[in-house]
């Protein structure tokens, strides 16, 4: 092999290597990572909150798979058997761990996360982005070019 054919290699390989993984996820996957918001995460549990947030503004009770709401400030963060199972803002906090946040553009969602999955659901239509390992989603809803609100659902 010659030396101009070695190095074509090695910066195929390094470009590869420091290619970021969303490059090769599919439409509408995100890392589980990405699944929280405000620094929450799905599998919470209710003292884990406490701690990061501190004490909920209200508590909430349910009476489905959710039984029970902290709300907070900018967050409500729902709770099934003592263990986050969703999470809701529609406030300008209420951000992902990359910083899509509600108020923000719809380019700078899918500058961050690629295209999205297109929902038309009873609420509404929503931009959906399914977590790579667990079976919940980041659910946006949008007003024109913005962001309206951004939900962390899961499946029961």
């Amino acid at each position: 092999m010659e030396v101009a054919e070695v190095r074509g290699m090695r910066m195929l390989w390094l470009c590869l290597l420091l290619a970021p993984a969303s490059a090769f996820a599919f439409e509408g996957e995100v890392a589980g990572s990405e699944i929280s918001l405000g620094g929450i995460a799905v599998g919470a549990t209710t003292s884990e909150v406490t701690k990061i947030l501190g004490k909920p503004l209200r508590q909430q009770p349910q009476t489905d798979f959710i039984d029970l709401d902290y709300h907070y400030p900018n967050l409500r963060v729902s709770f099934s058997d003592g263990v986050v199972a969703g999470l809701y803002s529609d406030h300008r906090k209420g951000c992902t761990p990359m910083r899509l946040c509600p108020g923000d553009r719809l380019d700078k969602m899918r500058s961050l996360y690629g295209a999205p999955i297109v929902a038309n659901r009873e609420t509404g239509q929503f931009y959906e982005y399914y977590a790579t390992d667990f079976d919940c989603w980041l659910e946006i809803a949008a007003e024109g070019e913005k962001i309206k609100s951004i939900a962390v659902a899961c499946q029961p």
